[in-house]
C-alpha cells in the first residue's frame, strides 16, 4: 500500500511537472526565424507598397493576406509592423538587447507615453 502511494505521488509529480512546461510553452511560444523573417520582409513591401500610393492599403495585397489579419489602414499596418518586429526579436532572442536599448537616453520617447507597459 506504502509503494502504490509512493507511484501514484511519483505520477502526480510528473504529471503536474509536464503540465508546467506546457503551459510556460504556450505562454511564452515558439518562434521561426525563417518564418519571422518572411512576415517581416512582406509588411516592409506593403509599407513600402503604400508610401509609393499613399495612404491606403493596395488591394493586390489584402487578398493575398493569410499571414496577418486583414490590414485596412495605416494604422492597423504600423501596429502589425511593431508586432511583427517584437516576434522577430524574440525568435534572434534579442529581447534582451531591446530592453537595455529602450532604457537608453535618446529613446525616451518611447518610455514617457503615459501609457501602462510602454
Amino acid at each position: 500500500m506504502k509503494k502504490t502511494i509512493q507511484i501514484l505521488a511519483l505520477v502526480l509529480a510528473i504529471g503536474a511537472t509536464v503540465q508546467t512546461i506546457r503551459a510556460y510553452a504556450d505562454e511564452t511560444g515558439f518562434f521561426s526565424v525563417e518564418v519571422e523573417e518572411h512576415r517581416m520582409s512582406k509588411l516592409i513591401e506593403l509599407r513600402k507598397e503604400v508610401t509609393a500610393t499613399g495612404d491606403t492599403i493596395p488591394f493586390a495585397y489584402t487578398a493575398l493576406s493569410e499571414e496577418f489579419p486583414q490590414i485596412t489602414n495605416q494604422e492597423q499596418l504600423n501596429e502589425a509592423l511593431a508586432r511583427q518586429a517584437l516576434r522577430y526579436l524574440q525568435a534572434i532572442g534579442a529581447e534582451d538587447a531591446l530592453i537595455k536599448v529602450i532604457k537608453q537616453p535618446e529613446f525616451l520617447s518611447l518610455r514617457s507615453r503615459g501609457e501602462p507597459g510602454i
